[in-house]
């Protein structure tokens, strides 16, 4: 389940924080499993849909799996 994006431009040899589409959620970390993640990859395709584009820009992600949410499993 991704959690965020962040995205970055590289110019001149410089790496640089790059404004993404700014879609603020919180996950419902009581919902399912199985929800989490499907509502995690809608949130991500619509903002894959607006991220900066071009040859110097892009994208590191932070995701997480649900042995993170539970060990145990």
């Amino acid at each position: 389940m991704i959690l965020y994006s962040q995205f970055w431009r590289m110019d001149a040899g410089r790496t640089y924080g790059a404004s993404g589409p700014g879609l603020d959620r919180e996950p419902d970390w009581t919902a399912p499993w199985e929800h989490m993640a499907e509502e995690s990859r809608a949130w991500s395709l619509l903002e894959a849909s607006e991220a900066p584009v071009g040859d110097d820009a892009f994208v590191a992600p932070t995701w997480i799996d649900r042995t993170d949410l539970h060990p145990e499993r």
